[in-house]
């Protein structure tokens, strides 16, 4: 078994994580380890791996405590072939624009509970991807907007609703199913119980039985809470870069990534997956139009 060193990296959550070889299997003690601080931390960090896609998307799994299924389309994503996040290959996703605070999938029921990126190729200087903490941030509200949201839903969607207020350079991802979630703001984690503050910029679409003038006023201050800059780590990516984190815990977001500018490659695993999850991908446009 190999000893794992680890170092607090971010405010209240995420940590770094160093002295495992990157291939399979892990053995059971570093398993048990790993799954533990995944679930304290919500967000793993490995720098300078040489990962394969195959040792990432069994990480995926292990960490969230559920086996990999077998078929390739269940696996991973694009059945088992490379993903990439990056603003050179062909077919890959986000490849332009800038992203608002998200979770991925928050507008289903059963989103991926976990998300995972490794930097194939990146030069400096690097697009950073920022992190927040929905767990901190239903920890750290406030007792006047824990009152105004005690008992209250939220309703999320991907049309990106407050992308279109003016930035026009925020990448809207829209699919052909108009999928719709209302869920609590206080939401429950699935697997780890803790309560969420469920609610991000690039999907919520409102707050249930509320006027929408009300409910966006409402949802900016819960935004403000949950960004707020002493709350948000920065990761600046490097090849080699092995990040995983609890994307229901979590929420990312990432300034403009232009597609003149330096290479960035990133690839990225999700799970759990559902046959619906795996098909066609969604529409990208600015929203700006």
């Amino acid at each position: 078994m190999g000893e794992l060193s680890v170092r607090e990296i971010g405010p209240g959550f995420g940590v770094e994580v160093s002295g495992l070889a990157p291939n399979v299997p892990v053995s059971p003690d570093n398993c048990r380890e790993l799954r533990r601080l995944f679930d304290d931390h919500g967000l793993l960090l490995f720098r300078d791996v040489d990962a394969s896609l195959g040792f990432q998307t069994w990480m995926s799994w292990m960490l969230i405590g559920r086996e990999m299924p077998d078929d390739p389309a269940l696996a991973g994503p694009r059945g088992g072939r490379d993903y990439y996040v990056s603003n050179k290959e062909p077919e890959a996703g986000a490849p332009f624009g800038r992203l608002m605070f998200h979770s991925d999938m928050m507008w289903r029921e059963d989103a991926f509970q976990i998300l995972s990126l490794y930097g194939v190729e990146v030069e400096q200087p690097s697009i950073p991807t920022l992190f927040a903490s929905a767990a901190q941030g239903w920890k750290t509200l406030p007792p006047d907007l824990r009152r105004c949201v005690d008992g209250k839903f939220a309703e999320h969607g991907h049309d990106a609703t407050y992308a279109r207020q003016g930035d026009d350079d925020v990448l809207v991802s829209t699919y052909d199913a108009d999928d719709r979630a209302k869920l609590p703001i206080g939401h429950r984690h699935p697997r780890t119980g803790q309560p969420l503050l469920y609610v991000c910029e690039q999907f919520t679409h409102g707050i249930v039985d509320m006027p929408p003038d009300q409910g966006e006023a409402l949802l900016r201050e819960l935004f403000g809470h949950l960004s707020r800059p002493e709350a948000v780590y920065e990761h600046h990516w490097r090849k080699g870069d092995l990040i995983f984190w609890d994307n229901l815990a979590l929420q990312h977001a990432r300034p403009n990534v232009s597609g003149e500018g330096p290479v960035r490659t990133l690839r990225k695993t999700f799970a759990p997956i559902t046959k619906e999850m795996a098909s066609p991908p969604p529409k990208l446009s600015r929203a700006g139009g």
